[in-house]
């Protein structure tokens, strides 16, 4: 953790200093405030509620926001599946409602960001990232945005694309009136608060394994674990159910599991 707080240190004294920004001029940062945010981040062992804490306490007096949601997971057949989440503040409606997988090409700034890697602020019908191109939004976008109450949207996030997996932020409510501190503070804050999840959660063992399963083997697992008999997910991929036999043969070497209940298992 020392080595990444003096990565974020150098990252402080570069934003601080950025200009004609195309989203705005200088986006004065509270310096200061970041620093005391790293002073806090917990040490030794991270549960999810100390990384809870941290968020609510020292990055929201840097980084004003009213909730946060952050989900880790992977892309396969287009599409971005969940595998753990994380929240603060929002209801038992709003968590229920989060698909364990979504179509990317539904959510255009999701899509968005997977292909620029950029934090945007989503208002309304429409996204700005941090280099001003804007996005326009989803039917489904806007009614997340309206049905929970989110009002502006901060999201960014940390892709491995290696492993094709990757952890996705959002925190909502963030301030209008500035967005280009908004933005600037997201593209500071995001590594750190990343690295600090991975400390809570045993994910990377189960995205190595996946990993080594190719694009169709992954898109078999998947509807497996949608609980697909061997015949739709022959019909749904167009193969025959032979080859879907061979596929998960392949597949359970490679993951180290004998049958598929330990799949599904696994998936989940």
């Amino acid at each position: 953790m020392h080595d990444l707080v003096r990565k974020s240190l150098a990252g402080s004294e570069r934003l601080g200093t950025v200009r004609d920004r195309s989203v705005g001029a200088d986006p004065d940062l509270d310096i200061s405030g970041w620093l005391r945010a790293l002073r806090d981040i917990p040490t030794g062992a991270v549960t999810e509620g100390d990384f809870r804490a941290w968020l609510e306490g020292p990055v929201r007096r840097f980084f004003a926001f009213e909730k946060f949601f952050g989900a880790y997971g992977y892309l396969s057949g287009g599409r971005a599946h969940m595998r753990s989440t994380v929240s603060s503040g929002h209801g038992p409606e709003f968590l229920a409602s989060r698909a364990a997988a979504v179509d990317v090409k539904a959510r255009p700034c999701v899509e968005w960001w997977l292909s620029h890697r950029r934090g945007m602020v989503l208002d309304k019908t429409m996204a700005t990232d941090a280099a001003g191109a804007r996005i326009a939004l989803s039917e489904i976008e806007i009614d997340d945005l309206d049905r929970y109450a989110l009002g502006a949207l901060a999201q960014t996030g940390v892709i491995d694309p290696f492993a094709n997996t990757g952890l996705h932020l959002g925190f909502s409510g963030v301030p209008r009136n500035r967005l280009d501190r908004t933005l600037a503070a997201l593209e500071l804050i995001t590594p750190v608060v990343h690295a600090l999840y991975f400390r809570t959660r045993a994910v990377a063992p189960t995205a190595v394994q996946l990993d080594a399963l190719t694009d169709r083997q992954r898109d078999l697992a998947d509807l497996a674990a949608l609980g697909l008999t061997d015949k739709a997910i022959a019909a749904r991929l167009g193969i025959s159910e032979n080859t879907v036999g061979n596929h998960f043969r392949a597949v359970f070497a490679k993951l180290g599991v004998r049958k598929r209940s330990q799949l599904v298992a696994l998936m989940r």
